[in-house]
């Protein structure tokens, strides 16, 4: 099974969706959120679900433009979440604007889970009065570590090539080592723009050294990627976020990317796709075919 969590622009809360099949995906809820933000701005923005150390699934969200925080819940069944905390992953980092799109995933190898996520850090001034929804800004991947997810490391640069970056998302690669998706953030919001694609880059560890990036292999003016595996197939989903709509690619190697046609929710901003056995009590909630 497949669980799709976003938001929407008319509600920035937790919206889930669901497939059998990784092709067909309906809303859960009729569409309505399933869990509205009640810290900090009370935003949930690019809602990322995965599991952690202790099985329950964990919410990691963004917590409105210009929070140096991530928004953090867990749930047994994706309907009941605890409540929730900010994690102030930009603490001490002086000039650290604000943290999009918070992601982890598990190093096996160390038994680590790295949160990733995106900021400007420009020493010496401040978010206030810059438009971050329409212009685009300095963006960087920074990271940290749990064991827990109550206590993290030091926040730390994760990923730098030499441009504005934004959108992270990593997953394990079939071969060992990691795949990473990220956009070149690099252009601006109009559709006759370069970069605003998405490209990919492996590494074997947390940080480094990377591969040379592969891409862009989605068209101009997208963001958001997630990658989930399909049968013998990798397929990627990204936001096309001045259309209103979502674009989907499949690959066998992750390195060449084709079209494919996918059925998502409308209204769906910045999904994150999680691969797991539907809970019982969300499977009992969904209507019957």
């Amino acid at each position: 099974m497949y669980v799709v969590s976003y938001f929407t622009d008319a509600d920035e809360a937790l919206h889930l969706a669901y497939s059998h099949d990784g092709e067909e995906f309906a809303a859960v809820n009729d569409g309505r959120p399933v869990l509205r933000g009640t810290v900090g701005t009370g935003r949930l923005r690019d809602p990322f679900i995965g599991v952690g150390p202790d099985g329950l699934f964990h919410l990691l969200a963004t917590d409105g433009w210009t929070s140096p925080c991530i928004v953090h819940a867990t749930s047994t069944d994706l309907l009941t979440w605890s409540p929730q905390e900010l994690v102030p992953v930009m603490a001490g980092v002086e000039g650290a604007h604000n943290a999009w799109a918070p992601e982890f995933f598990l190093d096996r190898a160390t038994g680590l889970y790295h949160l990733i996520w995106s900021s400007v850090v420009e020493a010496g001034s401040t978010a206030e009065g810059r438009d971050y929804e329409h212009i685009g800004q300095d963006h960087r991947i920074w990271h940290c570590s749990t064991e827990d997810f109550r206590t993290f490391s030091a926040p730390s640069l994760f990923f730098d090539p030499g441009h504005s970056v934004i959108d992270a998302t990593v997953r394990e690669a079939d071969g060992g080592g990691f795949l990473m998706a990220f956009k070149d953030e690099r252009g601006t919001n109009d559709l006759a723009t370069t970069h605003k694609d998405i490209h990919l880059i492996a590494f074997d560890a947390p940080g480094g050294p990377y591969d040379s990036s592969v891409g862009p292999v989605t068209p101009s003016l997208v963001e958001g990627p997630s990658i989930f595996r399909r049968d013998d197939e990798l397929v990627m989903i990204y936001d096309h976020f001045l259309e209103g709509k979502y674009g989907a690619a499949r690959s066998k190697d992750g390195a060449v990317w084709e079209p494919v046609d996918l059925a998502l929710p409308p209204g769906m901003r910045h999904a994150s796709v999680l691969e797991t056995p539907l809970p019982a009590s969300l499977r009992a909630s969904l209507p019957t075919r």
